[in-house]
């Protein structure tokens, strides 16, 4: 679990270079926090409407993510029917893309687990009395901690969610950054360079527009 959340959080600071460790730092605790509460829940679920609960949900699910992926439009139909299969598990897609970037909007996704999450749950309680006396404490301690977890996550979500909107990046901008090579890629000179030239660019830019200005208030001869 630990390592699945690594991993995205490495792929959200490649594609922002700049962003700060402590935002890639809330990101791999955050992506931690929603591999296990999906990964317990979905156990937990398994477990209470053993043998068909779990198919069905992971069928059920897949079909609301093609549906929200191709209502959404980011992404060929046909592309989407393979990049929902990894979202039925995790929202791969990294936080800092805009939301016309991804493939299932962050906002749409979270909400789809919540809503999800509080149904599995009502059936994991409905069917705990069908559990066998002896894993009970387990099956018990395995519910608090997918609690905790959960509630971890959507505690976390807002404030990861509110940091990513200042290190928001488009996908065209990364594509093209990745076909630059790594000539310049993850150098504070290259940051400096762009922004100085962009700074001369708009000094030329005023420049010129006070120049015509002062053509036009030049007296006719």
């Amino acid at each position: 679990l630990i390592s699945v959340g690594l991993g995205l959080a490495m792929w959200e600071q490649k594609v922002q270079m700049f962003a700060p460790c402590r935002y890639v730092f809330g990101v791999a605790v955050l992506r931690s926090l929603e591999v296990a509460s999906r990964t317990m829940t979905l156990a937990l679920f398994a477990v209470a409407t053993h043998p068909h609960g779990l198919p069905v949900v992971l069928v059920v699910d897949y079909i609301v993510m093609v549906l929200i992926i191709s209502r959404h439009k980011s992404v060929h139909l046909t592309y989407g029917f393979f990049v929902a299969i990894p979202l039925v598990l995790v929202s791969l897609e990294p936080f800092v893309w805009r939301r016309q970037d991804h493939a299932v909007p962050k906002d749409i996704y979270y909400t789809v687990r919540a809503i999800e999450i509080a149904a599995l749950w009502v059936v994991i309680l409905s069917n705990r009395s069908l559990m066998r006396v002896d894993t009970f404490e387990v099956w018990s301690s395995l519910e608090v901690l997918a609690v905790l977890v959960t509630s971890g996550l959507f505690c976390l979500l807002p404030f990861v969610w509110r940091a990513a909107r200042h290190q928001e990046l488009s996908q065209e901008l990364e594509d093209w950054d990745d076909e630059r090579g790594d000539d310049f890629s993850g150098s504070e000179g290259s940051r400096e360079s762009a922004e100085e030239a962009m700074a001369l660019v708009q000094a030329a830019a005023k420049a010129e527009e006070q120049e015509q200005e002062s053509e036009q208030n030049l007296p006719p001869e």
